[in-house]
């Protein structure tokens, strides 16, 4: 049970990372489009899930780590979206 939460909640993490980190490689463009077609919200429940999935299930060294991982994504997507919700608005 430990080790599925650690695989979970990793995997969790990286499709909520991979595309954050998309947006800095030549073929990202069409990653982040495919999550964009669905809704841009996606990778952030990607990470409260994996956040969940680490804060309640795993225990140990795994655990600080997962933490921190998936917060520094949800708390990256989270400046994005405010970004594009509010900072694109014409005055």
């Amino acid at each position: 049970m430990q080790k599925r939460a650690i695989i979970f909640g990793s995997l969790f993490f990286l499709l909520s990372a991979i595309p954050l980190v998309a947006f800095l490689t030549s073929w990202g463009s069409t990653m982040v489009e495919l999550f964009n077609r669905v809704t841009l919200f996606i990778p952030i429940a990607f990470g409260v899930v994996g956040l969940l999935v680490t804060l309640f299930r795993v225990k140990g060294w795994p655990k600080g780590w997962l933490i921190a991982a998936n917060s520094f994504s949800v708390c990256g997507w989270a400046l994005l979206l405010f970004i594009a919700i509010y900072g694109f608005q014409a005055p």
